[in-house]
């Protein structure tokens, strides 16, 4: 059971490699002899495409053997950093798995590790990798260096396409239709069937890096987006539990106000064990990787007690764009001067100080 177990988390991983070595073996066997015999794309792109088979590859091989850095008594301090906010990181609070103090932004791997993990972002089932403080920089320079590939594989495919139809002025020529036994005029439509009747294997393959150039974007995006404000993958979840806490009840104080059942200055400040937000805390994957999800539920306070939530919550973590970046590319943790900063929970017994 365990053995299906495994092969069923490293499904994705074998998807990953069906489909990348297999566009790749189509760009050597196909596309390579189609640049020999092409006047409109250099063979300079040859050599360019076994730089990013090796950077593809390469990425993915760092993403997959980088560790997100692991919280024990003995490393507390290291990762200690950040401070509670009382909203999706209350102090005070343990691991239910390894009884350790949770430091904020920190989660227990259920997948990979079964250790705490610092700054946990998200397991990645593509390189079979749990994403955290120290290893999420190599997660974003995959994703970047496979934007890349994608786009570029696209482009000079493309480039390949649109030199065969001006050298071999495919517009203008007459076509003979075997069904019918007519002669067709030229159209763009015939041409792109043309073309990929004789093609077939680049075409496909032009399509699908193609797709997967914007797919693969769109979530370089969504991760660029959350960096800029230092936030991350499970941390954005939450927070749209909070914010969804947050205009519930406002609405319902406003209501209250208006009609008469509170007065403005009667307000009391919320408790975080009866009237704070309740966020989620199941895993974060991109794959279906197996792990049961914690229970999730919206706070809300009784129906006869009213409180002003006050100003919206704010991310006591977002330092500035340059300062959220930083700490990505050149990770807290590993710096020399890494006992410097923070020191916001208690650490427990036996930790290095």
């Amino acid at each position: 059971m365990g053995v299906l177990n495994k092969i069923a988390d490293l499904f994705m991983v074998f998807v990953y490699f069906f489909v990348v070595l297999g566009c790749w073996c189509v760009v050597f066997f196909y596309v390579y002899p189609f640049i020999d015999e092409s006047k409109s794309v250099s063979n300079t792109h040859k050599w360019i495409g076994y730089f990013v088979f090796v950077a593809c590859f390469g990425s993915w091989r760092l993403a997959n053997k980088s560790t997100p850095g692991f919280i024990t008594p003995k490393t507390f301090k290291r990762y200690d950093h950040y401070p509670y906010d009382a909203l999706i990181f209350p102090p005070g609070r343990r691991c239910e798995s390894t009884n350790i103090i949770k430091i904020p932004r920190s989660k227990f791997d259920r997948i990979k590790y079964k250790a705490n993990i610092p700054r946990y972002d998200h397991f990645c089932g593509w390189v079979y990798n749990t994403i955290g403080e120290e290893n999420y920089r190599w997660f974003l320079l995959f994703l970047v260096v496979h934007v890349i590939m994608c786009s570029y594989g696209s482009t000079v495919c493309f480039l390949l396409f649109r030199g065969e139809i001006r050298d071999k002025q495919l517009l203008e020529l007459t076509f003979f239709d075997r069904a019918t036994g007519e002669e067709v005029e030229s159209t763009w439509f015939i041409v792109l069937q043309f073309l990929f009747a004789q093609e077939t294997a680049i075409c496909t393959v032009m399509i699908v890096m193609g797709v997967m150039a914007l797919a693969l974007g769109g979530f370089l995006g969504y991760h660029v987006h959350i960096t800029s404000k230092n936030q991350t993958t499970n941390e954005d979840d939450k927070w749209k539990d909070v914010l969804k806490w947050y205009k519930t009840e406002k609405k319902r104080w406003d209501e209250a106000v208006a009609a008469g059942l509170v007065k403005p200055d009667e307000t009391e400040e919320p408790t975080n064990e009866k009237k704070g937000p309740v966020v989620g805390d199941g895993d974060v994957t991109c794959t279906g990787a197996s792990a049961a999800p914690a229970e999730s539920q919206e706070g809300k306070s009784p129906d006869d007690e009213y409180f002003d939530p006050g100003a919206e919550p704010k991310n006591l973590h977002n330092k500035g764009f340059k300062q959220n970046w930083m700490e990505v590319l050149f990770p807290i943790s590993l710096r020399k001067d890494v006992l410097k900063h923070g020191g916001y929970s208690r650490p427990p017994p036996g930790a290095s100080r």
